[in-house]
């Protein structure tokens, strides 16, 4: 389970941690009410001043349990920038993948096959992340495949789609 903050709740001006990222680092909600991250005692950037690059341990874990998390403190969350949970997830994934960094683009990759088969996520950027992922020689032949099943279960009736992706 990840640690969560106790910082005040909402006071303007001050930084309130709430999801603990791990190597002292958490995210949580900036003086100036954006997301972002830092450690307990302060916040250091924004999320989006970051290239979202600071979410990227989370695929360490488990998706299930980083959308437990950011729906649990998603009150706190709500309306600094982000449509929800499932939005800051895809920004983590789709960062992390044009990242050009192949442990990163591994790990986003497995995400992406579990997040198929979850409706919080946007079918436009799964079914664009998917097509990118497949094609990709920095993937595993186990990994490409899962992605191609990941796709085939995305496609609408109306697609003309193969589980080959094409």
């Amino acid at each position: 389970m990840l640690k969560t903050g106790t910082g005040c709740e909402g006071e303007a001006g001050t930084w309130l941690p709430l999801v603990y990222r791990g190597d002292g680092a958490w995210i949580g909600v900036m003086p100036g009410g954006q997301v972002g991250v830092g450690v307990e005692s302060e916040g250091r950037a924004t999320l989006r001043d970051s290239g979202y690059v600071p979410l990227w341990p989370f695929m360490e874990r488990g998706l299930s349990e980083y959308v437990r998390e950011l729906s649990r403190v998603w009150v706190q969350l709500e309306g600094r920038g982000f449509a929800g949970p499932g939005a800051v997830v895809e920004l983590t994934v789709s960062s992390a993948w044009a990242s050009g960094r192949l442990y990163w683009k591994r790990l986003a990759a497995s995400w992406v096959v579990e997040m198929a088969d979850r409706s919080i996520f946007s079918l436009e950027l799964l079914r664009d992340i998917l097509d990118k992922m497949i094609g990709s020689d920095a993937l595993s032949a186990e990994l490409r495949e899962s992605l191609r099943h990941a796709s085939f279960k995305l496609a609408g009736p109306g697609d003309d789609t193969d589980s080959a992706g094409n």
